[in-house]
């Protein structure tokens, strides 16, 4: 919990930076190019996040790698404060803070739809287009399979489930077959 209010604050303060510089959707990109590497690559990880390695070392490698990405100032800056600090392990938290800040400004919100079976296309860009004109925003949502559902869809998006797979059903036609 405190980990994510951190995050979001670093993640505010980088995203203030882009909206007034109108680069806040190249931040976020850049942010995206460094987790890949990072993630990517254990041992770079383990080099910036661990404090066993001298400070002089981690900051020679995060400034080599930021060079060869092109990583702009206020993300320079960013990672360089992070690694000070010691708090390279918020990085994943920051860019998911700084994600849902982006997705926030240009009316966008994103979900999950749990499926059974692999759905076609036009049904995820249907439901998406429901789910947009009720919330007011472009719905983007990650289409994951449960078999568990035995059918139907259940979909979080937004703060908010929707569960009309059959197991839900079952359920509560079990809760109103025990009540009677």
């Amino acid at each position: 919990m405190i980990q994510q209010s951190i995050a979001r604050s670093y993640a505010k303060g980088l995203f203030a930076a882009g909206v007034k510089d109108g680069r806040y959707t190249d931040y976020l990109r850049q942010m995206k190019e460094i987790l890949e590497i990072v993630n990517g690559a254990p041992r770079i990880r383990k080099a910036l996040v661990l404090p066993l390695f001298e400070m002089s070392k981690r900051k020679e490698l995060l400034s080599g790698f930021m060079s060869a990405l092109d990583v702009s100032p206020p993300v320079a800056a960013l990672l360089g404060l992070l690694l000070e600090r010691d708090r390279m392990t918020y990085l994943v938290a920051i860019h998911d803070a700084y994600e849902q800040l982006v997705d926030d400004k240009e009316g966008r919100v994103k979900g999950t739809m749990y499926s059974a079976y692999p759905l076609p296309d036009n049904t995820k860009v249907r439901i998406e287009e429901a789910l947009g004109e009720r919330l007011n925003r472009k719905v983007e949502l990650h289409i994951e399979e449960d078999k568990e559902l035995i059918g139907g869809l259940k979909v979080i998006v937004g703060g908010m489930r929707i569960d009309g797979s059959v197991k839900r059903q079952l359920e509560l036609l079990n809760e109103s077959m025990m009540k009677e």
